[in-house]
């Protein structure tokens, strides 16, 4: 755990502790989220939900002694990199997504390997222990296979095929050997780690490294059986409130309206409002940013969200909120 933090103060030299704690276990307000979006730590948000802050801190401690980091003079809270170069290189998994996929990644594979195991069985074979025991998972499943029983078989094998094939072969074998069907026995995860992953929380990482990339791949393709039946499982990692104002916003009402007939703060809408301007690369930032605004907002210095906020001296005028989404199209590379 302690090369992890290490990694992640590698990555981008000096953190704030406090704030990057709130990402690690999740803390969804728009300003932490927006510290990880452009701290290039999205991928790791919520990654470690059960950690404690005492922990944390002891961590940071003991890193600092070793001296691998250091506290910032002048700036509470922040620490960074010192010149000490690591023995070695930490891992990297090109594919994590906890933001999108972390809450949700143990039921929606564990929905996956019943119906591959279901579908497998169907049509050869009424005499076998399903590798889920829940009664709402049975009572899914049981109205799933009704619906498309004539099918289901061929179908979910043509759809693991397309997704597994797009993914890294060692991806997909590790992935595949894990599902249970006619004639074969799934492995767990612990069983069929390399080697080199073995340790915490290397052999999390490498499981939800796996995990999102075949999430990610089924996104892709929203018409799939298979996405069908965990859709609403890939719905709970969002954020339900944020999800109901945004489809307000795309049904034609303004902020105004919404806040009034959801009777929620100003505040509290903006929140939502960033989280979706994060979580999706075709947020409409035109709708949010004036003209003479977005004129004005050009004018700042690049990578302005590096700057503290009193240093850019904008007019009154000019909202935190719409300061903000200017930053996250900044920062992802786009113009309006």
């Amino acid at each position: 755990m302690n090369a992890f933090i290490l990694a992640l103060f590698q990555r981008k030299h000096k953190l704030k502790s406090t704030t990057l704690f709130q990402v690690l276990i999740g803390r969804q307000t728009s300003s932490v989220l927006c510290y990880a979006y452009f701290n290039d730590l999205l991928p790791y948000f919520r990654s470690f939900p059960e950690l404690s802050e005492n922990d944390f801190q002891q961590r940071l401690q003991t890193l600092t002694k070793q001296g691998w980091l250091q506290a910032v003079p002048l700036e509470p809270h922040y620490y960074e990199i010192t010149t000490k170069k690591p023995k070695e290189e930490t891992p990297t998994f090109s594919h994590l997504n906890y933001f999108r996929f972390g809450k949700k990644e143990k039921e929606v594979w564990r929905l996956i390997q019943l119906l591959v195991q279901v579908a497998s069985y169907l049509g050869k074979s009424k005499e076998y222990l399903p590798i889920e025991s829940s009664p709402y998972s049975l009572a899914r499943m049981r109205y799933f296979v009704r619906q498309h029983k004539k099918v289901l078989r061929a179908t979910i094998y043509q759809e693991l095929t397309v997704l597994l094939q797009a993914l890294e072969k060692e991806q997909a074998d590790f992935l595949s050997q894990s599902f249970t069907g006619h004639q074969q026995n799934g492995s767990a995860f612990f069983q069929l780690l390399p080697e080199a992953y073995q340790a915490f929380p290397q052999d999390k990482f490498y499981v939800s490294n796996s995990l999102h990339a075949f999430f990610s791949e089924l996104e892709q393709h929203q018409e799939f059986l298979l996405y069908q039946f965990v859709a609403d499982l890939f719905a709970e990692n969002r954020n339900k409130s944020a999800v109901l104002s945004i489809q307000r916003f795309k049904e034609g009402m303004t902020l105004a309206q919404i806040s009034q007939q959801r009777r929620l703060k100003q505040g509290t809408l903006h929140d939502h409002m960033i989280e979706w301007a994060i979580s999706d690369e075709q947020f409409p930032f035109q709708a949010f940013l004036s003209a003479e605004h977005y004129a004005r907002l050009q004018q700042l210095p690049a990578n302005s969200w590096q700057y503290p906020y009193r240093t850019l001296h904008l007019p009154p005028e000019i909202s935190f909120f719409e300061l903000r989404l200017y930053q996250l199209q900044e920062k992802r590379g786009t113009k309006c």
